[in-house]
Parts: structure tokens; sequence; C-alpha cells
């Protein structure tokens, strides 16, 4: 049964048991009434042993341990609720004076009180669904529900350990007061039942599941945000302490860190400055396979992309592939030619080269000199803004490859959406110098700020970057890809895990390029730490993440600012309907009535359904 059904069941099974009492003896007549009771009372056990088993355990292990949660609350106005009455009806059943000892107003008397017990069961039960969807760290499985009911729970637990004692005190007063004043003990005990009642912290426990429906709905498809797991660190506060900013609202600058954070992973077109004589295919073919070779997650990931779809016709296997990050990457490439017409000869050879794909002082490390012509048009190709790469085989510079280095269209207004948000945003790239500038200035970022544009920066390089701008007293967001900029991420105050736009045909681009590792020729290299963000974030509940650009991250943020605020005020609406509650019931409000307050408090946050960002 699907989960909505079944609590829809339980539910329904909840109302009779509070309304059989009254419509019972309304329809039936007086006599049925005892009847109509035991019935009632027996389908509340069952409600509540089938839907409050885990919460009943969690508050029996709080009380071994010395703890009160926020289910020792719900179980002590549930267990009282049931154990009274089913006492009562045990007594009247066998005594003589039985019907004495039940009021004749069912409001004040024990009758009621296992269907209040069933409905604060089954709403406890429910308003702690968070609703995302399935997949890992979503609360698919059980275990992985389990622990985001229980983080989720952190703020709930800690409001009832000041709430739920005090309650259970003036409880205790409030049936010793009402049984001095000559109130029989039927009528008594109920009246500080009401209290536990009004006490029950069903807010408190919908207020962050509400809070963080909130937030996946506002995201929508773009942005997640992490549930608060136990024992791990919470980026967005959500059960952080009530007075200043959390740490979402504390940051000034974000960091948009990697080789696609401003230009999507789409592969563009490849410039090819062949030497004298060079066939341009065969470079393109050569630089694409050696390229293919780099390591996951690796800056040339972006060229190998771009090389691949430049490429007409399969690209060959590289062997010993050995890169230096930063630098560029070398390898044995061989093909098989067919004999030419003129060949003399049937029988196909293999013709190997020893490539060489990099910048020119890699080149230079290698024995290897870059002629004069292929120079001018490397500075040609830099001074237009490209990524530059220079190839080389067998001992021998062929040719120059400009990459684009254009921003994405959406990433300007992006980037300004990101100022707008309040904070700064820096650029940390791989590219040269001039590539780096201006791509900085087609994205709206300023050139000549040396704060703003961080060029020729590999992985470690970036996080070097990013622990600079902690010491100098920022609060750094990282954005970047978790396959490219693990450490930066690592050495954020906040990390946001980006999938960059996607590729031309719509879906995300794999840390592949379509012959290499994570391309449909090698579907088991794919790499596990580039997830789809909104199903599996690499690092389950402790990081935002996000699909798209600078807007997604200036998203991001707003989003898990609001939702801590959203899940503040949900806290204090919760601990004032708390305090209403006990209050009503300490005036003399029967238990049944009083239990409207917290049970129509938790359905309200529940049902909060903000629209959908756009």
């Amino acid at each position: 049964m699907r989960p909505v059904l079944r609590y829809a069941a339980r539910a329904v099974a909840a109302l009779l048991a509070l309304l059989l009492p009254l419509a019972g003896p309304a329809l039936a007549g007086a006599a049925w009434a005892p009847r109509c009771a035991a019935v009632a009372l027996l389908v509340a056990l069952a409600v509540v042993a089938t839907t409050g088993g885990p919460g009943l355990r969690v508050a029996a292990r709080g009380l071994r341990e010395g703890t009160v949660t926020a289910e020792t609350g719900v179980a002590a106005a549930v267990l009282a609720a049931l154990g009274w009455s089913a006492a009562v009806q045990a007594v009247a059943a066998v005594s003589p004076a039985g019907p004495v000892l039940v009021p004749t107003n069912p409001l004040a008397g024990p009758v009621l009180l296992p269907g209040v017990a069933a409905v604060l069961t089954v709403v406890a039960a429910a308003v702690q669904r968070t609703g995302r969807p399935p997949g890992p760290h979503g609360g698919d499985t059980r275990a992985d529900a389990d622990e985001v009911r229980a983080g989720l729970r952190t703020v709930a637990d800690r409001w009832s350990a000041l709430l739920t004692p005090p309650a259970a005190l003036i409880a205790v007063a409030v049936t010793a007061f009402a049984a001095g004043t000559g109130t029989p003990w039927p009528a008594a005990v109920p009246a500080g039942i009401a209290v536990l009642v009004g006490a029950c912290p069903l807010p408190l426990l919908a207020a962050l599941p509400a809070a963080l429906r909130a937030a996946d709905r506002a995201g929508g498809d773009a942005v997640r945000l992490p549930a608060p797991w136990p024992g791990r660190r919470d980026p967005v506060g959500w059960t952080g302490s009530a007075g200043g900013p959390g740490l979402v609202g504390r940051v000034d600058t974000v960091a948009l860190s990697g080789p696609d954070v401003l230009t999507g992973t789409a592969p563009g077109t490849v410039a090819v400055h062949a030497g004298r004589g060079e066939d341009p295919a065969l470079v393109l073919r050569l630089a694409a396979s050696v390229a293919a070779g780099a390591r996951p997650g690796s800056d040339l990931r972006a060229a190998a992309r771009a090389l691949a779809a430049a490429v007409d016709g399969p690209v060959p296997d590289v062997a010993e592939a050995d890169e230096q990050p930063g630098l560029g990457v070398s390898g044995l490439v061989a093909e098989l030619r067919d004999p030419g017409p003129d060949g003399g000869g049937t029988t196909a050879t293999v013709v190997a080269h020893a490539v060489l794909l990099g910048s020119p002082d890699w080149l230079a490390e290698h024995g290897i000199r870059v002629p004069p012509p292929l120079s001018v048009e490397r500075e040609r190709a830099v001074a237009e803004g490209r990524a530059v790469l220079v190839i080389a085989w067998d001992g021998c510079a062929r040719a120059v490859l400009a990459l684009p280095r254009a921003p994405h269209p959406e990433a300007r207004p992006g980037v300004s959406e990101l100022v707008a948000a309040g904070v700064t945003p820096v650029l940390l790239t791989p590219d040269d110098d001039g590539a780096a500038r201006a791509l900085a200035a087609a994205a709206g970022l300023d050139p000549a700020d040396p704060d703003a544009v961080r060029p020729g920066l590999d992985p470690a390089a970036r996080a070097a970057a990013v622990a600079g701008l902690r010491v100098r007293g920022r609060t750094v967001a990282v954005a970047g890809d978790p396959t490219t900029d693990e450490a930066a991420l690592a050495a954020a105050d906040l990390a946001v895990e980006l999938v960059p736009w996607p590729t031309a045909d719509g879906r995300p681009a794999a840390d592949g390029t379509g012959t290499g590792p994570g391309s449909a020729e090698h579907p088991d290299d794919v790499p596990a730490a580039r997830p789809d963000p909104v199903v599996a974030p690499a690092h389950g509940s402790e990081r935002i993440c996000a699909r798209g650009g600078p807007a997604e991250v200036a998203a991001a943020l707003l989003i898990a600012r609001r939702a801590r605020a959203r899940a503040r005020s949900y806290v204090r609406a919760a601990v004032v309907l708390a305090v209403a509650g006990v209050v009503l019931a300490v005036l003399g409000t029967p238990a049944v009535v009083v239990a409207a307050v917290p049970v129509l408090g938790a359905l309200g946050l529940a049902a909060r359904r903000p629209h959908r960002r756009s």
C-alpha cells in the first residue's frame, strides 16, 4: 500500500475511534455506550500499535538514556489517554457501580481519550514525512528515511526537552487541584491529561519537514538543499541557534571554480592552426585521443569534449597516458592504416605516435620547441581570448589548437543575480590570463580586478585561493563540479556542488568526451562522483546541490536563507501553540477540544505549499 493510502486508512480508523463513542449511542441508544467505548478503545490500541510503535520505542530509548525527546511528549499524551481510559473501562465493566464511574458528559470523561490518542499518533507519524523524491539520501530506503527524520527532529527534541517536563508537572497540579475541589477522579484525571495533550509537540515535529518541503518546491529541479542529518555538518543551519544569521546568511563571496562554471559543457568549435604539411584531420584525431586519457576530474576534460566532438569518425585509443596537472598530457596513439592505392600491397600497417598535448612549457620540458609560425598563431589566439593547446608528436610541434571560451548565454544574468544577492563573485579558472579575463569580461566580471579573476589555477591552486580568501576574513561559498574541484569545495565555508549547463542534447555531460572514460564506449568508467544533484548528492546531505550556472547558485543561496528563516518562524509558531494548548487545558477546556490546537497546528504547517521557483 502506498504511504498516502496507508496514512489515510489509519486516519479513518483514528476518526472512527474518536467518533464512535458519540455516534454509537446517538444512533443505537444509550445501552450501546459501553460497547461503543470498548470498540473505540480497541481500534485506538490497534492504531497506536501499528503507527506509533517506532515513536514509542524512540521515547523509551530516550528515557533509558535520561533524555526527553519529541517522541516523549507524544508518548506522554498518548499513553496517558489510553491508559486512563482502559483503566476506567475495565473497572466499570467489573464494578456494580460501573456506570457511575463514567461522567455523563463525554467531553469531560475518558471515553473520547482513546480517539484523541489515535489521532495524535497518526498525525505525529504523518507530519514528519519530507516528501522528497526517491533516491539515495532522499528517503527511499528505511535507513535513509530514519536518518532524515532523526535530523529533522533535532529542533523538536530540543524544545520538547524544555516544554514536556513542566507540562507534566502542570498536569499533575491540575489533576490534584480538580480532585481537591470535589471533581470525581474519572473527570479530574482527564483534566490533567488535557495539559499533556495541549503540550503535545506535533507542530514542532511538523516545523522542519514543512520548511524542507517548501525549500524543495522553491528550488524545483535546479536546487536541492540538504536535510539535517545527525552527526553531519549542517550548511543551511536548519538546527542552528535562533540568534544571529546562519552560515548561508554570512556568505559574502562566491568562488566560481573550474573550467565549465561560466561556459557550460557544450563542446563548441575548435580552430586548428596546423604547421606546414600537417593534416588537420590527423591533428584533431591524435589530440582527441590523448586528451581522452586525462584523468577523471582533469581541467583538460573541457578540451577533451570539444576535441572529440570535432573529430569526424572514431577516436583511436591512447596507451600509457600520463598527465601533469596544469601542464598537459602525453600518451602513445596507434592507428591501423589501410594501404593506399599506390601502396603496392594489401596489408594494413600500424602507425604509432608519441603524442604530447599541452602548453609550450610542457613541450619545452620534453625538448620540443614551438616553431615561430605556430607561436604567432598561438599569440593571436590568446589575444582573442581563446584557450590554447599545442600538440606535438614524434618530437616535433605540429599544430596549435584554439578552443572557445565564450560564456553561456545565461552566465552574465547569473553573475548579476549573484551581485544582487549581496555576494561578490570570484572566478577561479585554469585558463590562461588572456582567455580568463576575456571570459570574465563577457560574463560581467571586472577583468581588471585581481580579486575577481584568478587565472592559471590547477585544482590545488584553486583550493589554496579559497583558503586565502577565508584567511582574509571572507565567508566563501565555492560553486564547482565535484569531479574537478573537490579540493576547492572542501576548503570552502559553504560548498555548492554544481553540475554545469547540459550539452546540446539536453543531458548533463558525463565526465568524458565520447570515447574516453565516461562515454558510451566505456560505461564502467563513469566517475561515481558526478551524480544527478537532485537525486543523489555526492556527499549526502552535507552540501547544497545545483544544476546550471551562477543564477542557480544565487537561487540556492536565497532559497537557503529563506528556508532557515521559514524554519525558525515555524518553530516559533509551534512553541506558541504548545503554550496556548497548555493554557487552554489549565482553564478547564476538555482534552478532546484542546487536542485541536496541536493537531490543526501541525496539519496547517504540513499543508503549506509555496509556489515553485520559476
